[in-house]
């Protein structure tokens, strides 16, 4: 058995690799400057230790210190970082353990695309669960079935949400590999959409059996076609469910997870699943944390929170917004993430924007995440070259949610949306202002 240590546990993809990591025999301990929260529900409070410290490495029983992928890089000084460089203990992150250590000997479902990763990890999640097939699931935000954002199975079959960031996914060697689309994203790493798709072209050629793709996108199309798809050059079988779109119903709005059950209903298709249990259990999906979540209701108003943050992310999903309350105002309090991206789709939000299908949108100060604020691009800079009367720029959200609780009335729809702190904001604004919590 090796005691790991996690900096950054309370992070939604690292938290889920520690729990495995804990099932799966591993001593498990970790460290965050928020460790008490949604994600570590499941461990111990004595595993867990607030901010860092190289104390968290003393007694020299830490076998390998698992950090995040950008740690290096923004806080090269940190101190647990360096005093495990002193102790000579294993460094790697949280993708490279789960990869060589927790998916070893198993049959491995990858999940990757630049959207809809999470929503198709899930489904496929629970459908092999309803299926009988017993899997372990790690993936990004919180599955109301389980309550937890991971699921410890008991069989050979391991789904993984695969992140393209920082070429994470790369750490992986997956038999089956469901791709959703390709857009060019991430630009704070990738400097250009071709090197975006050449990413993702060197993790589908470690696709040890066969690949689903919805070859319907122009992204994932490319980016297969030039490693010779239909020239006998790429030799996995490609399975195109972009053909074979589902005629059931489902739980979810919008277009998209109507393309994202398909990948998953081929998937379990693929798996020998009955079929009448895959479509059973699409059917039942609820969704997952972050994606068309409802909160709860404030003064009759109906509450949700979305992950959405790149700008085909906001137009698909207000597009279903409206599709799913044609009759009702809608309100958008939208945080942009990330400087880089803000200011390299700069064009693309404007033009999302500009014809939102909502009612009213106030844009709030930029989330940096990983990146210092050097003044590139601002909010305020948003909201000018949108010119939109119903486009607003607030710089401080905790007086707007003070004033969008007085103001919000009966059968209105109020989404807090983007990839930071706002779905905090959100929750701590239904709990305070509703009248039920969900």
């Amino acid at each position: 058995m090796k005691n790991v240590h996690f900096m950054g546990i309370g992070g939604s993809g690292a938290s889920a690799c520690a729990a495995i990591a804990l099932a799966q025999g591993f001593s498990v301990t970790g460290c965050d400057n928020n460790p008490y929260n949604e994600f570590t529900q499941s461990f111990d409070r004595s595993q867990l230790f607030a901010k860092h410290s190289a104390s968290h490495l003393e007694g020299g029983d830490i076998d390998i210190l698992i950090i995040s992928p950008a740690i290096t890089s923004i806080d090269p000084e940190n101190p647990e970082l360096l005093e495990a460089k002193k102790r000579k203990i294993k460094i790697m992150t949280w993708q490279k353990f789960l990869g060589k250590y927790l998916t070893k000997d198993n049959f491995v479902i990858a999940v990757c695309g630049t959207h809809g990763k999470t929503t198709t990890t899930a489904m496929i999640g629970q459908l092999l669960e309803d299926g009988g097939l017993n899997p372990t699931v790690v993936i990004g935000a919180i599955v109301p079935k389980w309550g937890t954002n991971y699921r410890a199975g008991k069989s050979k079959y391991f789904v993984v949400e695969a992140d393209e960031f920082n070429d994470n996914f790369l750490n992986y060697d997956p038999d089956i590999t469901v791709l959703t689309n390709i857009e060019m994203d991430h630009p704070e790493f990738f400097k250009d959409f071709t090197q975006y798709k050449r990413c993702f072209q060197n993790f589908l050629n470690k696709t040890r059996k066969m690949i689903i793709a919805n070859l319907e996108d122009p992204g994932s199309f490319e980016t297969l076609k030039e490693e010779g798809v239909g020239y006998g050059i790429f030799f996995k079988p490609i399975l195109d469910c972009s053909k074979m779109k589902i005629d059931f119903p489902l739980k979810i709005p919008g277009e998209f997870n109507i393309l994202n059950a398909t990948a998953a209903y081929q998937t379990g298709i693929t798996l020998g699943i009955d079929e009448t249990a895959i479509r059973r259990s699409l059917m039942a999906f609820e969704g997952s944390s972050r994606r068309f979540e409802l909160l709860g209701e404030v003064g009759g108003a109906k509450i949700y929170s979305d992950f959405a943050h790149h700008p085909t992310e906001i137009e698909k999903t207000l597009q279903a917004a409206r599709e799913k309350y044609p009759d009702k105002k809608i309100w958008v309090i939208y945080q942009p993430h990330m400087l880089t991206r803000t200011k390299a789709f700069f064009g693309n939000f404007v033009r999302v924007f500009k014809k939102a299908p909502v009612d009213q949108i106030y844009i709030v100060d930029i989330y940096p995440s990983r990146e210092k604020d050097t003044g590139i691009v601002t909010s305020k800079q948003l909201v000018e070259a949108i010119a939109r009367n119903n486009i607003k720029y607030i710089s401080e959200i905790y007086d707007l949610t003070q004033v969008l609780a007085k103001i919000v009335k009966v059968n209105d729809v109020v989404f807090f949306m983007g990839a930071g702190d706002i779905d905090k904001i959100a929750r701590e604004f239904v709990k305070k202002y509703a009248k039920y919590y969900v």
